[in-house]
């Protein structure tokens, strides 16, 4: 599977929204969000690897 670098870029602001947001810069947060944004995280920075 061939990765475009605009792909490598938006992983990158995935992962910087997906940290704000569990960071609570993005407003208060509950279980069940707090528990897709930190599979969603697992999910981005495993495809931003996958653009290396």
């Amino acid at each position: 599977m061939s990765l475009a670098p605009n792909d490598r870029h938006h992983w990158i602001e995935e992962i910087a929204f997906l940290e704000a947001r569990l960071n609570g810069s993005q407003g208060d947060i509950d279980k069940e969000d707090r528990a897709a944004c930190e599979e969603a995280l697992k999910a981005a920075k495993s495809n931003l690897a996958a653009c290396r």
